[in-house]
């Protein structure tokens, strides 16, 4: 049996590539009238990001932090695009920046963990998942990125724990 998409209520015949550029072309037409509108800009650079349009997003972030409005997920997400784009070092900075604002930012510890591991720096990088698990002891992503660098560095068994948290949280 085969089934028919088209004219079902029920599903859309967008991809979420083509609604999200929907949303940042309304929100540019928005910006076009009040180009300094900060959470508009902050929503389009969201979008930018989820399009992986890190360039274009670092660009709204940027704009942001230039007002000096910027609270900490401006700086958390200019990061994740700069890790991205392959450049952990400058992600760091916006990470720390980040927590320099918000240092209860689990999230901000998480990415900077990663970025860290991306250059080697296992140690820093276990400090910064450990400060994010102890922020959140359900942060499934940290405990997986934890058990990942774990296995990496030969100790599964604490690799395996890490794993096993994991499977908790996410109820597997």
């Amino acid at each position: 049996m085969s089934y028919n998409w088209r004219n079902d209520g029920n599903l859309s015949q967008k991809s979420d590539l083509d609604y999200l550029l929907e949303v940042i072309e309304s929100l540019t037409v928005a910006l076009h009238q009040d180009p300094n509108d900060t959470e508009k800009l902050f929503l389009r650079g969201n979008g930018y990001l989820d399009a992986r349009r890190f360039d274009d997003a670092i660009d709204d972030y940027s704009k942001i932090i230039g007002f000096e409005q910027a609270e900490a997920p401006v700086y958390n997400n200019r990061g994740i695009c700069h890790r991205g784009m392959g450049n952990p070092n400058q992600a760091i900075v916006d990470f720390t920046k980040a927590l320099d604002i918000d240092p209860l930012y689990r999230d901000a510890y998480n990415n900077r963990g990663m970025a860290k591991a991306d250059l080697g720096l296992h140690e820093e990088a276990l400090s910064d998942y450990n400060e994010a698990i102890d922020l959140d002891s359900e942060y499934w992503y940290a405990f997986n990125n934890r058990a990942m660098l774990l296995w990496a560095l030969g100790d599964r068994k604490n690799a395996a724990l890490d794993y096993e948290k994991v499977r908790k949280i996410l109820g597997r």
